[in-house]
């Protein structure tokens, strides 16, 4: 099942990091939008690469992409690509091997299919998330020390959330990329107060679920995607133990 979305995914994600490492290296043009959020020559190329192989490929499906222009058409379909060119613009910009493309599949609002592929390091992380997800089980180690991945710029600032227990933490610029460590093992939470888009963390998500992870905003509610307003109220992704310690920990903290 999606063999074939998967494929499509795989070889986007990869043509379209081979062109933004080429513009990175030949030099590039950027700027900020809404006065705040950089973004590059690279995103806009990156982001009409992955549009027409994606689009071209499977007509039917809705589009929802941080480079272009939302609509309400997405919101009748039942498949849609939720798709960040460049997740990370900043550590790219700068060098910091910590961006990714980030491709994913939601199919009636759950993620289905994600691709995370980071050019500066030449990582591939992909997967089909099954229907129903994989169930979570408590690994029973959830009492011990942990790592958990924070945003770089949230690791700087000391504005890392107060985590329960012996926790350790890693700044990590892209979230998408910060999700793929996690689901392939090199982490045990991602975590985040700040709210994200949905292409920020819809083919992450898809990577956690398919490896039976616990995937839900900050404090602890299940996360619909394909919404008007695609918005992620914060995160924390974890295996069922770890995540019920810590959303336990932050609804405490709450009261």
């Amino acid at each position: 099942m999606l063999e074939q979305e998967l494929e499509v995914a795989i070889e986007a994600a990869r043509r379209a990091g081979g062109e933004v490492a080429r513009m990175r290296e030949e030099g590039l043009r950027y700027g900020r939008k809404g006065g705040y959020e950089l973004v590059s020559e690279a995103d806009i190329h990156a982001a009409e690469v992955l549009h027409e192989a994606l689009t071209g490929a499977f007509p039917d499906d809705g589009w929802l992409s941080e480079e272009h222009r939302d609509t309400a058409e997405r919101l009748d379909r039942e498949r849609v690509w939720v798709v960040d060119p460049i997740d990370g613009t900043r550590e790219y910009l700068q060098g910091h091997p910590e961006y990714a493309i980030s491709v994913g599949l939601v199919v009636e609002g759950r993620p289905a299919l994600g691709v995370v592929h980071n050019p500066a390091t030449d990582e591939m992380h992909a997967a089909v998330c099954p229907d129903p997800a994989p169930e979570a089980v408590p690994s029973g180690e959830q009492e011990g020390d942990y790592l958990a991945l924070v945003g770089r710029g949230e690791d700087m600032l000391g504005e890392v959330p107060p985590l329960p227990g012996q926790a350790r933490t890693r700044g990590v610029g892209s979230v998408a990329y910060r999700l793929a460590l996690v689901a392939a093992g090199r982490g045990d939470v991602v975590v985040t107060w700040y709210a994200r888009q949905e292409w920020d963390v819809a083919a992450g998500a898809a990577l956690c679920l398919a490896k039976g992870l616990v995937f839900s905003d900050v404090v602890g509610q299940p996360i619909e995607f394909n919404q008007p307003r695609p918005v992620v109220r914060g995160l924390l992704v974890a295996e069922a133990g770890l995540h019920a310690r810590i959303s336990e920990y932050f609804r405490r903290m709450a009261r």
